[in-house]
C-alpha cells in the first residue's frame, strides 16, 4: 500500500475515542468488555468504533477461548492492532 493510502486514513486513526482504543491494544489484545470497561464507555458506542478501525484495516480481530472465570470456555473476540498503526503513525509523524 502506498504512503499516500495510508495518510488518507489518517482521520480514522485521529479519532479520540478511536486512537485511545488503539492506545489500549497497543499493550494487549482485549475483547469488547474490556475494552468499554477500561474507556468509560457504552458498549455499543465501543463496538461502533472497534467496526471502523478493522473496517480501515487498524485492527484485526479473532475468537478465542476465553480463560475469565465468568465466562471460562466461552467463545470471545479479541481486538489486537495491525502494523497499519505503526505505518500511518510513523509517516504522519515525518510530514509534521
Amino acid at each position: 500500500m502506498k504512503k499516500e493510502d495510508n495518510l488518507k486514513n489518517v482521520h480514522v486513526l485521529l479519532h479520540p475515542m478511536r486512537y485511545r482504543i488503539v492506545e489500549l491494544l497497543v499493550e494487549k489484545p482485549m475483547h469488547i468488555n474490556e475494552i468499554s470497561n477500561a474507556l468509560g464507555e457504552e458498549r455499543r458506542l465501543v463496538s461502533y468504533h472497534l467496526l471502523t478501525l478493522e473496517e480501515y484495516g487498524f485492527l484485526s480481530s479473532k475468537y478465542e477461548l476465553s480463560e475469565q472465570p465468568k465466562s471460562k470456555g466461552k467463545a470471545i473476540k479479541k481486538y489486537r492492532v495491525t502494523g497499519k498503526v505503526e505505518e500511518v503513525l510513523s509517516e504522519l509523524k515525518s510530514r509534521l
